[in-house]
Parts: C-alpha cells; structure tokens; sequence
C-alpha cells in the first residue's frame, strides 16, 4: 500500500484585527483536532495553503505567520509528520498600489484593453507587470526565505506561480500552484473579472506543463480563487488548456471560507475534481453580525497492491458547542461521510507504471551516425532481434522495454496496458521505429552548414519524432555540448500572426523561452535600433549562438502554420540568410512541413527549402509495419499485416492505433481488430470530416476523389489534399485517394 497524504489549509488571514485575541482559542482546538485526525488518516506529506496567508500582505504580518506555522508543524512533528508546504497568493496577500496609477486603472479594467494583455504576458519588464511584482513583493520574499520547504520549488511567470514534485514509493505527486489574485488588487467585487493563463502552467512547469504533468503520476492543481471569478475567456483557458479533463486529480482552492466539492463530467468526458477549503480564519462583519468561520481538509490518495488509486477526504469545520464553546469536527452539512468520517473512496486513474530506467547508452561515434553499412549490435543492447540491423544508430543505444535481458522482448503488457505507448504519445527512442535511409541523409546534413533539413510529410506521419530523434542524436554526438530549441508555429497566437513585426517578436521570446535564457533578452534587444530581423539575428549572433560550444538546432514544427501570412516570404528569406550566413555556422535548421516545399514561398531564391533536398517521410515499409507489431507483443500473420495495410497503408498514425488496439484486446489478430464492429477509427475520420467541412474546396476534392479513382485537381485543392494525406498523385495532375480507409469520408 502506497499514498500521499495531505492538509489544506486557507484563508487565514494573519493580521486581521480580532485575530489578536480570537487566535488563540481557534489554535487550541486546531492542535487538538490535528492530534485525533492523525491517528485516523495521517501522517501527512504536504500542506497545501491556497491564498490569505496574511490580511494586508505586509513583511510585519509575513513575519508573524512564519511564528503562527511554526507552532503548527511543532505540534505536527510531534505527531510524526513532517509536511513541506506548497503555498499560494491570495488577494490579501499583496499590498495594494495606488489605486490613481495609471497601471492600476488600466489593469482594473483588463478586458478592455487586450493590448495590455498581449504586453503583459509577453513583456516581463512591462509597467503593468512591473506593477504586479512591487505589490508581491513581500510575499515573494516571504516564499524565498520561509522554514517549511521540503521539496524543491520551480517558479513561475508571476509572483507565486510554481510547481513542485514530491516523490515517494516509488510515484510521484506533482503540485502546481497558480496566482489568480494578480488583478484583485483593490477593493470591490472581482466575481467573473479575473483572469488565469496557459503561460503561467508552462512557465510553472519548465516550459512545458501538459508533458511536465504526465511525469507524475498524479497532479493537484492549487488557486486561490475559483474558477467563476474568473473572466469568460479565462475560465474558458482554465477548462481548455490548463485543467482539461483528467490533466489534474482537483483543482484546489479557497477564498469563499466554506468546504464544496463537486466533479463534474461533461459529454462522456473525464470528470473535473473542485475541492475548495473552508477558511482557517474567517471572520467578517454584516449589519454588526459576526460570521466566523474556521475549517481545513485532510486527503489521502492511496494505491493499493493491485495499483487501483483512490482519493479520500477528511472536511472539518469549527462548530459552536451548546455549551458555548468551539469544537472542530466532520463536515456533515457538506459532505456525506462514513464512519471513520472521511468520504467514501473515489476511484482515480491508476498511476504510470514506469519501465525500469535504461543503462545509459554506449558513447556515440559520430561516424557510425552516417554510417551507410550494417551496424553491428552490442550484446548488451537488449534490442529486439526484429529491428533493423542497418539503422544508423549503434543498437546499443535501443533498450527493451522490459528491461529483461537480450533476446527477452517482454513487450506484451496484457496485464500491465498502462506501459504500451497509445498513438501519439510523446516521442520516445523505445518505440521509434527507424527510417534508416532517411536518418542518415538527414544526419549528414546536420553535419555541415548551410544544409537544412526540410522533413516533409503529410499529417501524422512522423515529422516530430523524427525530429526529436535527429536532435538526439545529435545531442550525443556533441557529449551534450550542443543545444537544441525546438518551437512548434502552431502555438503562436492570432496576435502573433498579424503583423511581421510582432511575429518575429514572438519568434524571439520562443527561442529564448526553448533555450532557458533571460527573459530580459528581448526586450533590452528591441530597444536597440535596426529593424526586427536585425534584431533577431543580434539576439541569434551575441546570446544564443555562444551557449553552445558545437552546434545550436533550432528544429521548427509545423512551419506550414505561416503559409497565407502576407509576410511568409520574409520570414522564409531571413531563414535562408541565416543558413548561408557565415557568422552563425553553429546553427542547423530542422524544419517540419507538410505542404509541397514549393508551394510556400513564390521567391525560390529566397527559399530555405531547395538549399538541400526534402527528406520524404512517407507511408512505414512493410518490414517497419512488422517491426512495430514486435514492439507491440503481437504476433501477426502474413495475412494480418495484409488487411491492414491494405486498410491504411503504412500511415504511421493508424498503423500505431490498430496495433495499440491490438493489443489493450489481449493480442488480437489484425483480421479480428478490423472485422469487429468497432469504432477504431471513427475519431481520425470524424476530425478529418470536420475540417472538410470548413474548407468546402477540399470537400469538393474529396467527393470527386471518392467518384472518380483517379480525379484531376486543381492545384490548391490537390496541395491541401495532399498535406493532409488523404489524396496522393499517381500521375502528374492526377490524384487518388491514398487509402481505401478514407472512401469512408463523409464529407
């Protein structure tokens, strides 16, 4: 048996007037009550304080919390718990500014002004920001300096924003806390008029929050606030991008001074968890009524020997004795609760089982990198026999999964599915399946100057992983001397795209963000004059380039997302400038595309594409097909790799999803998968259906594809056709559809 226990605690208010003289007795019961939950659901790794630690978020009262906690983890030492503490900022914890300052005005009405929103999170040196870090700066000290740490904390985009991972037996608990108070900064009603942003997650999490969640086997998300004081389009960021459905056990969270707990599932989907803590020291005044309200939470995730994990909670709230006194005891007004009175066991998603770690690879000779011969295997390598002996990494670079010895596949994991990689997953070296050919040209090319590598490819067919493979690759070559930034166009925001000016802007700050630099770079950049290329090959020349004493990779994905910008041919030139220029010879480009390389940009001489020749990522081969159901622990006929391929062909994409299928049945057979009235690909089709439907040329293409076996198109729709992988073209100007899977396209 396995678990993480913590306390949540908020709203304390250390500072408030009556504190002075109503503490103490609150304190007491608090201390006794501590000592009987202990024993029926302690000990406790964490204390998780969502916000209000203090009334007026001064040093004075920072100081005196720091005594107020240290009597409570004395009391909870003394009980055999030794808690860290993950706290957060609430609206009391700052000092308010000037509510005259133009930046407080401005700010107070932050949904008018989407200018200053843009400035704000992009621009760490802005006013308004600037604003925000004078009014927390106390707590900010506070959380710099304070006794109870534990655990190693990350910081984040704004005062208080951080994450921290508490590992024990084995799992991991990952915590993120976020500042949803940077706006309250003045008295009034705030409901519906705050905000929250996906940059705060990534900035809290090393850059990348969904893939930093996924390293843990669990994750709380932790606010002050909840989510209905949030604007419409921040709340629609919080359900969307930072707390979609199963990212986060609960969204923790105070402010309102009573326990609510709800989950709430919409459309089939995973449901949200909202936990939100009673005050630990509420205390207001209406019409000469006092309201005091006094509370906390305990909660335990436990995984049991059959690696089932549940969550229990343990609510208590002050309550007035007939005799006139307070006690602390269950929350029965807002949970039902059982006899040890804690809530009924609610099922989690089981943890990440993890494979043993791999022995770390064997030094990398470069050589052997291009090598264009048979590699030999190393006889530690533990590489499944089925792999190709010619790919252009030495084998012992590729470990079993199973971590068992050599020849031992141990890849079926009909007991243990959690380890089998679903379609689409994260790029991992265990389940890469090599396009040797491919691999060695491209490696080559990173060898030298002035050769981009362009991989182009349809949809899903790979251009990520291959890139993650090359600048591996490339990473153990160098023995980690090179350094690699890796930017995906998509994520760049309308703002972004409309105008040159702000894209390359956007550009930088993502360079310096992927490489971990400064975030001053940027802004003290564009105050220097010149214009923003000249800038941006500046900031390449003087503060990238010489973080690295070999090559720097800058590996774009999804370059596509800037073809119909009126400024694309711009952006391509500066792209082929930079390759040919001689001052930045540590530079390689990697640049993923899935349009035809022609079709991008009109000015060939201005093209970065045609400075090497595209490397053709298409359908896997018949023997790679077979190499992937190894991985998968299937043992397929023949005839199974037949109907599949004769299904979807090689699509890297589908192949992965019938063959993780597959094998969650228990080792299906490919003729079973695919006569079984099931829904497999029904999704990749619905997506697909759906952008059809917003490109009416396309659908018009497909209907004619779908009449016709071979079709004449025009030259845009056959592009767009042809990226998406759904036609390819069997004669010049002539198309098909390029899998019998896709006749089933009702557009």
């Amino acid at each position: 048996m396995r678990s993480f226990g913590w306390l949540h605690f908020t709203d304390l208010h250390q500072g408030l007037e009556a504190q002075g003289w109503l503490w103490p007795g609150v304190r007491e019961v608090l201390l006794a009550d501590l000592e009987k939950l202990h024993a029926r659901c302690g000990p406790w790794d964490l204390v998780l304080f969502s916000g209000d630690l203090t009334q007026r978020g001064s040093a004075a009262e920072f100081a005196r919390l720091n005594q107020t906690l240290q009597q409570l983890w004395d009391h909870l030492r003394a009980l055999g718990s030794t808690p860290a503490l993950v706290a957060v900022p609430g609206n009391h914890d700052l000092i308010r500014p000037d509510p005259r300052r133009p930046e407080s005005l401005v700010l107070g009405r932050w949904d008018t002004y989407p200018e200053v929103q843009v400035e704000f999170w992009r621009d760490a040196s802005s006013p308004y920001r600037a604003l925000v870090d004078q009014a927390f700066a106390p707590y900010s000290e506070w959380l710099k300096s304070h006794p109870f740490t534990g655990l190693q904390l990350q910081r984040g985009m704004l005062p208080g924003d951080c994450s921290a991972v508490l590992a024990k037996d084995g799992l991991k608990l990952g915590i993120v806390g976020l500042n949803s108070a940077f706006l309250q900064l003045g008295d009034g009603d705030y409901t519906g008029k705050l905000a929250l942003d996906v940059r705060q997650l990534h900035a809290a999490c090393g850059g990348d929050g969904p893939a930093w969640v996924k390293e843990c086997d669990f994750a709380l998300l932790m606010t002050h606030h909840p989510p209905n004081w949030l604007q419409a389009k921040a709340r629609d960021e919080l359900m969307g991008e930072i707390a979609p459905p199963g990212r986060f056990v609960a969204h923790i969270y105070g402010h309102m001074h009573e326990h609510a707990s709800s989950v709430v599932a919409i459309g089939g989907a995973q449901g949200r968890r909202e936990l939100q803590g009673s005050s630990l020291f509420g205390l207001e005044v209406y019409g000469g009524n006092v309201d005091r309200r006094h509370g906390y939470t305990a909660a335990r995730i436990t995984v049991d020997d059959k690696n089932e994990a549940t969550l229990r909670l343990w609510p208590r709230v002050a309550k007035k004795h007939a005799a006139g006194h307070w006690r602390i005891v269950q929350d029965l007004d807002a949970f039902e609760l059982g006899d040890d009175q804690g809530t009924r066991p609610e099922p989690l998603p089981p943890p990440r089982r993890r494979p043993p770690p791999p022995p770390p690879p064997p030094p990398v000779n470069p050589a052997n990198l291009i090598a264009t011969g048979p590699v030999p295997s190393a006889s530690t390598s533990g590489s499944h026999p089925s792999i190709s002996q010619t790919a252009p990494i030495p084998l012992g670079v590729i470990t079993s999964l199973s971590g068992g010895a050599p020849g031992d596949s141990g890849i079926f994991y009909s007991s243990i599915a959690a380890r089998v990689q679903p379609p689409g997953a994260p790029y991992n070296i265990n389940w890469h399946v090599h396009r040797a050919e491919e691999e060695r040209t491209a490696l080559n090319y990173l060898d030298q100057p002035g050769a981009p590598v362009v991989l182009w490819g349809p949809d899903k067919f790979g251009k990520t992983w291959m890139s993650q493979f090359l600048t591996d690759m490339v990473y153990q070559a160098d023995g980690g001397a090179c350094r690699v930034v890796a930017i995906n166009l998509d994520t760049f925001d309308y703002e972004s795209r409309s105008d040159y000016a702000n894209f390359i802007r956007e550009f930088a700050f993502q360079i310096v963000g992927s490489i971990g630099g400064p975030e001053d770079w940027v802004p003290t950049l564009w105050k220097s004059p010149g214009s923003v290329n000249q800038k941006l090959g500046r900031l390449m020349r003087d503060n990238v380039l010489p973080l690295a004493s070999t090559r720097v990779i800058l590996a774009l994905d999804r370059v596509d997302a800037v073809w119909g910008l009126p400024f694309k041919d711009d952006w391509f030139g500066m792209l082929r400038a930079w390759a040919e220029d001689p001052r930045l010879e540590k530079l390689r480009l990697v640049l993923g595309i899935s349009t035809t390389p022609r079709r991008l940009i009109e000015r060939t001489t201005q093209s970065p594409f045609n400075l090497s020749p595209p490397i053709v990522l298409g359908d896997l081969t018949r023997d790679q097909v077979e190499t992937l159901s190894h991985l998968y622990g299937l043992e397929w006929t023949h005839q199974d790799y037949t109907e599949l391929m004769s299904l979807v062909g090689g699509h890297p994409y589908l192949v992965r999803l019938a063959m993780h299928r597959a094998n969650l049945a228990g080792g299906l057979s490919a003729r079973e998968l695919l006569a079984e009235p099931s829904n497999l690909f029904d999704d990749f089709l619905q997506r697909y259906a759906r952008r059809l439907h917003l490109h009416p040329e396309m659908m018009a293409g497909v209907k004619r594809l779908r009449s016709d076996s071979l079709a004449e198109l025009d030259s845009d729709t056959s592009a767009a056709l042809e990226s998406s992988g759904i036609a390819v073209e069997e004669k010049v100007g002539f198309y098909r559809l390029r899998y019998r899977l896709y006749e089933r396209l009702r557009p």
